[in-house]
């Protein structure tokens, strides 16, 4: 079956308990953790796909990379028993669209050279807010940029950074040379 499909599906059930609960903001923050943890720590995937573990080693090994409830460790349990967990990053991300959608957040990732400083940060959190959204800033210090900033939002990316502008000027010197030869 899709990786997709069966990852949304999980999502939604998983989402939908959560606020029949009244756990669903708690179960955000444990799956912002987990994706996190998923994608800094590869091995992790590698160690749960292995048959060295049995499913409660699973099931402790998922719920102690993150600051579970039961709600949350009920729903790890049944994703081990399912032998779904190579999905559970997908699963992740798709409850955290979700919640994101339900709650009305636009998530927005800031890219900048240097630290930026909480004026700054209240001034760009309003520039992108769309409507009545809240903003959820997540920064970047990338020093590679050189200066300025890359914005990205769900399906939009602003790349305004000194890096991006000096591969324009050179882009645009190298065609004007190949213009004269």
């Amino acid at each position: 079956m899709n990786t997709g499909v069966v990852s949304m599906r999980y999502a939604k059930s998983f989402f939908a308990y959560a606020t029949e609960q009244g756990v669903e903001d708690a179960i955000y923050a444990n799956m912002l953790q987990l994706m996190h943890t998923l994608q800094q720590v590869r091995e992790l995937t590698a160690v749960l796909a292995g048959p060295s573990l049995t499913n409660d080693e699973r099931v402790a090994l998922l719920c102690s990379a993150v600051d579970s409830s039961p709600v949350y460790e009920d729903f790890i349990r049944l994703v081990v028993e399912k032998e779904r967990e190579p999905l559970l990053i997908f699963i992740a991300h798709c409850y955290i669209s979700l919640y994101r959608k339900a709650k009305n957040i636009l998530a927005v990732t800031l890219t900048t050279a240097v630290p930026i400083d909480d004026g700054l940060r209240a001034k760009v959190s309003a520039a992108v807010a769309r409507g009545d959204k809240v903003v959820e800033l997540t920064e970047k210090v990338t020093p590679d940029i050189i200066g300025g900033f890359v914005c990205e939002t769900d399906s939009h990316r602003l790349d305004a950074s000194i890096k991006r502008q000096i591969r324009d000027v050179e882009k645009e010197l190298i065609k004007q040379n190949r213009k004269l030869v």
